[in-house]
């Protein structure tokens, strides 16, 4: 549904407007992780239209190195894309960072669609990931060893992952290690065996995304409280945005932008 929406709204942009950013006076650009540059790049589209003397690009860079790039402002942007707060040692290394947040989409768990098991509680969900449930036959599925697949330190959907199921506990030595959410689909669609994570916005049809405590992973039950893994968007820049950077993040931020997510298929911004 998110990418029939988006190329939607891409067509809809080139016809009525996709000479605009020829045109445009002043160029913003940011910096950031697939999940929430997504968003981003569609949102920018109807923001050119309404602002025909700012054109907005982006490129895509893992949240370490976009927080680095952003804090010590080298490469030009004016604005970072994480789906995850600073930590503390950036927040102490880059004090006059700036984050807003526009949006919140859900991690979903992830199996092959050839799997059968429809869902898992929140503590099985963890006793796969610290290693003390091995086998899918443990949690009603076929008899075949558990492939645990997690992102890389510092990616958004890990750290909304490990604080919302791990509880403190240790990921299992046996994880494989995967650097993109594209990765982690990858591996996820080949493999009967496996299990990973992503943002709602990254499933499509190679991959299952499976209910958590009796909940179906719909943003609706993320808004609710009742899925519980979900990762907030956020927009960084170095001290408080000006300008045009200003201009494009009030809008992002503001009623315009706020309904573009909901459209889009996240929650907006309470």
């Amino acid at each position: 549904m998110f990418k029939k929406i988006a190329i939607c709204l891409v067509v809809a942009f080139f016809m009525l407007g996709g000479a605009l950013f020829v045109t445009a006076k002043e160029t913003i650009s940011g910096l950031g992780v697939a999940p929430a540059r997504t968003p981003i790049d569609t949102i920018a589209m109807l923001f050119t239209t309404a602002h025909p003397n700012i054109a907005v690009k982006t490129k895509e860079e893992k949240a370490d190195a976009t927080v680095k790039t952003i804090g010590a402002g080298v490469g030009g942007y004016n604005f970072g894309m994480l789906i995850r707060p600073l930590t503390a040692k950036e927040r102490a290394a880059y004090p006059d960072v700036r984050a807003f947040v526009f949006g919140r989409d859900g991690v979903a768990i992830t199996v092959h669609p050839d799997n059968p098991v429809k869902g898992l509680t929140s503590a099985q969900v963890r006793d796969i990931y610290s290693g003390k449930i091995t086998n899918w036959a443990q949690v009603g599925g076929r008899k075949e060893a558990i492939s645990v697949l997690i992102r890389e330190a510092g990616s958004g959907s890990r750290v909304a992952f490990e604080e919302t199921t791990m509880g403190g506990a240790r990921v299992t030595d046996a994880a494989h290690v995967l650097g993109s959410t594209g990765a982690m689909r990858k591996a996820v669609a080949a493999d009967s065996s496996t299990i990973g994570y992503m943002v709602f916005g990254a499933v499509d049809d190679t991959v299952r995304a499976i209910g958590l405590d009796g909940a179906a992973p719909t943003i609706g039950n993320v808004e609710k409280g009742v899925y519980k893994i979900s990762s907030p968007f956020y927009l960084i820049t170095k001290g408080e945005p000006r300008g045009a950077a200003k201009t494009f993040i009030d809008y992002v931020t503001g009623p315009e932008g706020q309904s573009i997510m909901r459209k889009l298929g996240f929650s907006p911004v309470k």
